[in-house]
């Protein structure tokens, strides 16, 4: 599967409709920041997410993956 940088910034885009990642710390980081790094150093986390995005746009219920780095 070819993901390119448009659709990974839509998952992310559809996933702060409904998710707060304020509260969210990666690499001494913490909010959106830490959560965009998170997702750009963890490939395969990036991947779950891509697909969880593109099925629930496509009337697939699926949820995003767990995020463990939320305090």
């Amino acid at each position: 599967m070819l993901v390119n940088i448009t659709t990974e910034r839509n998952a992310i885009d559809h996933y702060l409709q409904n998710h707060n990642v304020d509260d969210f710390v990666y690499d001494g980081l913490v909010g959106f920041v830490a959560f965009d790094l998170f997702l750009t150093d963890n490939e395969s986390v990036m991947l779950e997410f891509v697909c969880a995005y593109l099925d629930q746009i496509n009337g697939i219920d699926t949820q995003y993956p767990k995020l463990p780095q939320i305090v």
